[in-house]
């Protein structure tokens, strides 16, 4: 039998993911916060360190340039316009209203659940977000 992963590990594993996931469905695209066309990392709106039930979601997280993401203090500023461009008004309150009751230790969702992460969801996210990425993938061949 074959040794568990430590949760870690697999938050770790499902990042990657979902990081390579979004570089691949943002190709193409320009830079969220500054609209320059560079190499796209996976910035996050609401930041993993801060928000960390927020942090596999695919609303909170948009290709963004190195620059942008490591370096610049002010890039939330234009990221938010062009992320109420990009996901509309509404989506963008939602999950505004996540990092709220996050905040408030009342957001539960998927991964996350009663301030716990949850190991059968993650593992299932893994393996469905690599199929994503299978697709994705297969498309551009």
């Amino acid at each position: 039998m074959p040794k568990k992963k430590k949760l870690q590990t697999l938050l770790k594993d499902l990042e990657t993911l979902v990081n390579k996931y979004v570089r691949l469905r943002d190709r193409g695209k320009p830079c969220i916060s500054c609209g320059e066309y560079r190499e796209l990392q996976a910035g996050h709106f609401f930041a993993v360190q801060g928000y960390k039930a927020l942090r596999f979601d695919e609303d909170n997280i948009h290709g963004e340039c190195a620059s942008c993401n490591c370096w610049n203090e002010s890039h939330l500023i234009p990221y938010h316009d062009n992320l109420k461009e990009k996901i509309g008004e509404t989506d963008l309150n939602d999950l505004k209203k996540r990092a709220e009751l996050y905040k408030g230790g009342e957001l539960n969702n998927r991964y996350y659940f009663n301030g716990k992460w949850q190991r059968l969801e993650i593992e299932s996210a893994i393996e469905e977000y690599k199929e994503k990425i299978r697709q994705i993938e297969n498309d551009l061949l």
